[in-house]
């Protein structure tokens, strides 16, 4: 069992899911259900098949480019995790779909009620779903090609999945109570570190062993919490 790679996949896909679901749910609550359910399996839909288009094509690719390509794609979305959930560590902010009104904390504006089905809604919830899930799709595709671990991945996608379903459903009004800046903060460390491996994997570098990622998820989580620990101090002195 490849843990490193479930824990990314899973926690990436879990923070992506919950957005989709969240939203879904306050447009269902909107008054437009079928628009919410419908746009959502359409978006991700749209974007699972092009995933598994990509994932037939990109076997294709050198395994020397495919590190090369895996660990950048890794390194971009670590670090624009990471660098989000410090700056809203250090400053006490949450994410966007944990605000009482997401609907209004993500810039969408639905239409007016109508009799029948809004196409116009449909259309939001489906773009809303296959941005969200195409971030997910690109991290799952680089991890599972790149270790081999297509079983962590796909699994840990699925249960990510399903569980967003269960806890938006079961558990809404207490969605303002989950970590999702610690949870995007270790998710990120976690893709930064396995970015690193695999783009020195790429460039030629020997490693001395897999066991190295531990290494590199301690290390990046030191200087995120020297970062978190700066700005607070940065923070706490502005206000002074």
């Amino acid at each position: 069992m490849n843990w490193n790679v479930a824990i990314a996949a899973g926690g990436g896909a879990s923070l992506d899911f919950l957005e989709i679901a969240v939203i879904a749910y306050a447009i269902a609550r909107s008054g437009y259900r079928r628009e919410a359910i419908a746009g959502c399996a359409v978006g991700v839909s749209i974007v699972a098949i092009a995933a598994v288009a990509l994932g037939s094509n990109i076997q294709r690719v050198p395994l020397h480019w495919l590190q090369l390509i895996t660990g950048a794609v890794l390194l971009w979305f670590g670090w624009g995790w990471a660098k989000k959930a410090v700056v809203r560590q250090a400053t006490g902010r949450r994410a966007g779909w944990l605000a009482d009104d997401p609907l209004e904390a993500e810039a969408i504006a639905l239409e007016a009620e109508s009799q029948g089905f809004s196409t116009a809604n449909f259309i939001v919830m489906a773009k809303s779903a296959a941005l969200e899930a195409f971030e997910v799709a690109v991290i799952a595709v680089t991890l599972g090609m790149a270790s081999g671990a297509w079983g962590e991945v796909l699994g840990a996608v699925g249960v990510a999945c399903v569980g967003s379903i269960v806890v938006v459903a079961a558990l809404h009004a207490y969605l303002l109570k989950v970590p999702d800046v610690l949870i995007k903060l270790g998710t990120g460390i976690v893709l930064l570190a396995l970015g690193t491996f695999w783009l020195g994997e790429g460039l030629g570098w020997e490693w001395p062993g897999d066991w190295v990622v531990l290494g590199l998820i301690s290390l990046y989580g030191l200087v995120s919490s020297l970062a978190v620990f700066w700005l607070e101090r940065s923070v706490g002195s502005f206000a002074d």
